[in-house]
């Protein structure tokens, strides 16, 4: 029987309604590993049935403080986006949680969405990055001084005699900005297979000459390499055990980051992470570097994040951008990466957001369903 609109908004709402009385989020498969969930493990989650939605979330012990959303009109707004979703206007939102004024009181999971299913993250990954350099500021392994300082100082195995003029300029803060100077004729130069330091002594003997004009902001990957392979260094040659235990044993969760061929984990894209490892990371930074009332990122490292004074732009692998508002400041500073992924602080609202999707375009999408339905209720 083929239903007309009107019954299958009934129906979508008798949905909605038992998703809100839900004790439990939907999770991977029984048996499914966690920490290999690759972007391309997860393009063999089936899509749920129905979209989970809570305005009361579960305490699940891991962390995040969960309340209730009641605020006037928050009902019927959520039914209006889970419309709109359920229609594909948001075009494969996978999961979209609301933490605010200390509580999670939002959490939505549809299609390949899992509460203990990390997610890829794309570009989210160079945040993470700068995330790791927070803990490693925090431990004592580097120093908020040392942003300033040459790449190459840091680089002890790189042959100084042949590498192109300028590379010695190009600071941790410049790769934090994106803003390096590297510039390559043959592309593929990047892509070469050397491991570690070789790989940067190839990049830095093959670059343009690095100038003050070639500084510049382009977005790329080799920035956020350089800051990896400095921690790698400051970690006795194994980043992945410390971002292991430094950073994902301190949150408490599980996680997938891939290596890319040089031998260190992957900054441009290929991590993967849960929705609520997300929130909790995105909290940390709002609350000055804590996790959990206890010191864990660099609080001075969090301000130089947190500082809206740069104006928009893309500084510390954060963009920071004014959404929602026509005030002259910046109100959002986010990790972003393709096809709608979000890790999003809103400091003025007391507030993060997390939305993860699988699309191949459409980034603004979570963005937009925020817009949409939800952000004159939170801004109030």
């Amino acid at each position: 029987m083929k239903l007309n609109t009107k019954q299958s908004w009934l129906i979508l709402l008798s949905f909605f309604s038992l998703s809100l009385l839900a004790e439990a989020a939907p999770g991977l498969a029984q048996g499914s590993d966690a920490e290999n969930q690759t972007s391309k493990e997860q393009k063999s989650i089936p899509d749920l049935a129905k979209a989970y939605v809570s305005t009361s979330p579960t305490d699940l012990k891991d962390g995040i403080s969960v309340g209730e959303w009641n605020a006037p009109g928050a009902k019927q707004a959520i039914e209006a986006f889970i419309g709109d979703d359920q229609e594909g206007k948001y075009h494969n939102l996978d999961s979209l949680l609301i933490h605010k004024d200390g509580k999670l009181i939002f959490e939505m999971y549809n299609r390949r969405g899992r509460v203990d299913g990390p997610h890829y993250t794309m570009s989210v990954t160079k945040t993470m990055t700068s995330v790791v350099l927070a803990r490693a500021i925090q431990l004592g392994l580097l120093s908020i001084n040392d942003l300033d300082k040459p790449v190459i100082d840091f680089m002890p195995e790189i042959d100084r005699s042949k590498i192109q003029a300028g590379v010695e300029s190009i600071t941790l803060r410049d790769a934090l900005y994106m803003k390096s100077g590297l510039r390559f004729k043959n592309k593929s130069i990047t892509r070469n297979k050397l491991q570690k330091q070789a790989y940067f002594q190839a990049l830095f003997e093959n670059t343009a000459a690095i100038t003050s004009e070639s500084k510049e902001y382009k977005y790329a990957g080799t920035d956020p390499s350089m800051i990896m392979m400095i921690l790698d260094i400051k970690s006795n040659g194994n980043v992945q055990k410390f971002i292991k235990e430094e950073v994902i044993a301190k949150l408490g969760t599980v996680y997938c980051w891939n290596e890319q061929d040089s031998g260190i984990p992957s900054c441009g894209a290929g991590s993967n992470f849960t929705s609520r490892t997300l929130v909790k990371v995105g909290t940390s930074i709002l609350n000055g570097g804590k996790l959990n009332g206890e010191p864990w990122l660099s609080p001075d490292y969090v301000k130089l994040i947190m500082d809206t004074n740069k104006g928009e732009g893309y500084f510390y692998y954060f963009h920071n951008r004014r959404k929602f508002t026509t005030e002259e400041k910046v109100n959002f500073i986010s990790g972003i990466g393709a096809g709608g992924q979000y890790m999003s602080i809103y400091p003025d609202h007391n507030m993060v957001i997390v939305a993860t999707s699988h699309n191949k375009k459409n980034i603004d999408s979570p963005l937009k369903a925020i817009g949409d339905h939800f952000i004159q209720i939170l801004d109030k």
